[in-house]
């Protein structure tokens, strides 16, 4: 086999991977977290086989299209600490959150419902946990080196819990705010509690 036609096979293997990760991206757009292989083919115009021959089960492709969120907006995953006055850190972070989770929110969805079966999903949002809670402790060093470490730990959790997916996606979801409403409430829970 010629080199042109190895680049076209494997230029077509990557067109198909992609298609097969947007198509279960586009169901998890759509509300349905756990969609079969079958749907999945159904939808790229594929055999269950194929997909199989590009995925070994489901489970790698699920992460799959949590790597390629990543690798498509990794400038929300790093987590930069954020300076400027206490204003504009604030603002910095509800930003930054708003942006993350907004994106990320169909996929994060999804991985909820299969995390306690993928361990690889588990350790993607272990990390990206510490990485959030790192750049908190980063960001408003300044005002929680005024206290005690019991103190500083004691802030840091309620900063970790009020700019948290699972506080975002409660009022998004369950109290059905706009993003912008939610921006406000969660500029107030960190003002208050740096506030202390």
């Amino acid at each position: 086999m010629n080199k042109m036609s190895v680049d076209g096979r494997v230029a077509r293997g990557q067109r198909t991977n992609e298609a097969v990760i947007e198509a279960l991206y586009d169901f998890y757009s759509e509300g349905n977290f756990t969609p079969t292989v079958q749907e999945i083919a159904a939808r790229v115009g594929l055999t269950t086989r194929s997909i199989y021959h590009h995925f070994p089960d489901r489970d790698a492709l699920v992460v799959a299209v949590a790597q390629k969120q990543i690798e498509r907006h990794p400038e929300l995953f790093v987590a930069h600490q954020i300076k400027g006055t206490r204003q504009e850190r604030v603002e910095g972070i509800v930003t930054h959150r708003a942006n993350l989770f907004e994106t990320v929110a169909p996929v994060r969805r999804s991985a909820l419902t299969l995390m306690h079966a993928i361990p690889t999903l588990q350790v993607q949002q272990t990390n990206l946990a510490a990485r959030l809670r790192k750049q908190l402790a980063h960001t408003f060093e300044a005002e929680l080196s005024k206290f005690s470490h019991t103190v500083q730990s004691e802030m840091l959790d309620l900063l970790d819990l009020h700019t948290s997916w699972e506080s975002w996606d409660r009022l998004r979801t369950w109290q059905s705010l706009s993003v912008k409403r939610c921006h406000q409430v969660v500029t107030e829970l960190v003002n208050n509690a740096l506030n202390r």
